[in-house]
C-alpha cells in the first residue's frame, strides 16, 4: 500500500508522462499540480514508488516516469472509484434510429465516433444475435430457383439470406414455412401444427437449409467486428515501439480479442495492459465495455492504445456515451 500522498504523487507522474512523453521531475509536479511540499519531500517520495517499483528512473536525468505496474495501480484505482457506476448507451440507441436501425451501420458509426472522440483505435463487436427475439420472417421468390429469406428482429436489424431451390415454391407455401421459420426460433418447442405441416412434405429440405442457413449467419455475427480509426495505431507509435503495429495488427485480424471479453472479463469496463493483452503487445493498452441493444442484447467495445494512454478521460467516455 502507499500513502495518499504518495498516490497523488503517481497519479501526476502518470498523467503528465502521457501528456508530455518524458520523464517528470519534482519541479514538473510541484509546477502543475500546486503540491504544498518542499522538492526534496517530492524527490523523497518518487524514489520510494521507484523502490516500489510503480515508476521508473530515466537514464539522462532525475525525472521518473511510470513502470507498466504504476500504470496498473493507477487504472485500478480509476476502475475502483467508478465501482458502481453502469455504461450508458444512449449515444448509440441515438444512432441506432439515425440509422433506421440497421444494426451493423450504426455500430460502424458509433465505432468511427468514438476514434474520433478518443483519439485511439476502437473496435466494437456485434452481440449475439441468437438471444435476440425475431419478429417478423418474410419468404420470396425472385426467380423460378431463388429464395430470398428477410428477417426482422426485435432489435430492429434486418437480415438478408438467400438459397437456391430445385423449384418455385409458391406464395401460400413461403408463408406457411416463413411462420413456421419465426416459431421455430422464438418458442424451442415450435408449432405442432406446423411441424406437421413439414414433416413428410416435399419442402422438409427447404425449411431444413433455410434454419441451417439463418442458424450459420446468427453464429457468424457474434464475430462481426467495426473498426473505426485504424491509423491512429500508426500515430500512436514512436521509433521505440514501432515494432508493435505488426503484432497488434496481427492480434486485431485473428480475433484473439474476442477472448479478452470470454476469459477472466468483469461485466463494465475493464482495462488490460501489456502482457495482460499478448506476451507480444507490451507497448499496448485496452479499456473494455459492454454495450446494451433493447436490455437483452450485449456486445463489447474495445478503445486500443499506448500504455500511456489518457485512461480517465477513455473510461468516462465509455461511461457516458
Amino acid at each position: 500500500m502507499i500513502t495518499d500522498r504518495q498516490l497523488s504523487i503517481l497519479n501526476a507522474i502518470v498523467e503528465d508522462y502521457v501528456d508530455y512523453g518524458l520523464p517528470i521531475g519534482s519541479k514538473t509536479i510541484i509546477d502543475r499540480h500546486n503540491v504544498d511540499v518542499s522538492p526534496a519531500t517530492i524527490r523523497n517520495e518518487m524514489k520510494y514508488l521507484e523502490n516500489e517499483g510503480l515508476v521508473e528512473k530515466a537514464h539522462a536525468s532525475s525525472g521518473r516516469f511510470p513502470s507498466i505496474k504504476g500504470f496498473r495501480y493507477y487504472v485500478d484505482q480509476l476502475l475502483e472509484n467508478n465501482y458502481s457506476r453502469k455504461p450508458n448507451n444512449q449515444r448509440l440507441n441515438d444512432l441506432l434510429a439515425e440509422n433506421n436501425y440497421n444494426l451493423s451501420n450504426a455500430l460502424s458509426a458509433y465505432a468511427n465516433e468514438l476514434s474520433m472522440t478518443t483519439n485511439y483505435t476502437t473496435l466494437i463487436m456485434k452481440p449475439n444475435q441468437t438471444k435476440d427475439l425475431i419478429t417478423d420472417v418474410h419468404l420470396f421468390n425472385t426467380v423460378a430457383n431463388l429464395v430470398i429469406m428477410v428477417i426482422v428482429f426485435e432489435s430492429g436489424d434486418v437480415e438478408h439470406l438467400q438459397l437456391a431451390v430445385p423449384e418455385k415454391i409458391s406464395k401460400h407455401r413461403l408463408i406457411q414455412i416463413a411462420n413456421y421459420i419465426k416459431d421455430n426460433f422464438n418458442d424451442e418447442s415450435g408449432s405442432k401444427i406446423s411441424k406437421m405441416a413439414f414433416e413428410h412434405s416435399r419442402d422438409s429440405v427447404t425449411v431444413l437449409q433455410l434454419i441451417d442457413l439463418l442458424n450459420q449467419r446468427l453464429k457468424d455475427s457474434t464475430s462481426d467486428i467495426y473498426l473505426g480509426g485504424k491509423s491512429n495505431l500508426i500515430d500512436m507509435l514512436n521509433e521505440q515501439n514501432v515494432s508493435s503495429i505488426q503484432q497488434i495488427l496481427q492480434y486485431l485480424e485473428s480475433n484473439k480479442i474476442l477472448k479478452l471479453f470470454e476469459d477472466d472479463y468483469h461485466s463494465g469496463i475493464d482495462v488490460k495492459i501489456g502482457q495482460e493483452i499478448d506476451n507480444n503487445l507490451e507497448n499496448i493498452s485496452i479499456v473494455l465495455s459492454d454495450y446494451h441493444i433493447e436490455n437483452h442484447l450485449t456486445g463489447h467495445i474495445a478503445v486500443i492504445g499506448p500504455t500511456a494512454m489518457r485512461y480517465q478521460n477513455v473510461i468516462q467516455l465509455l461511461y457516458k456515451i
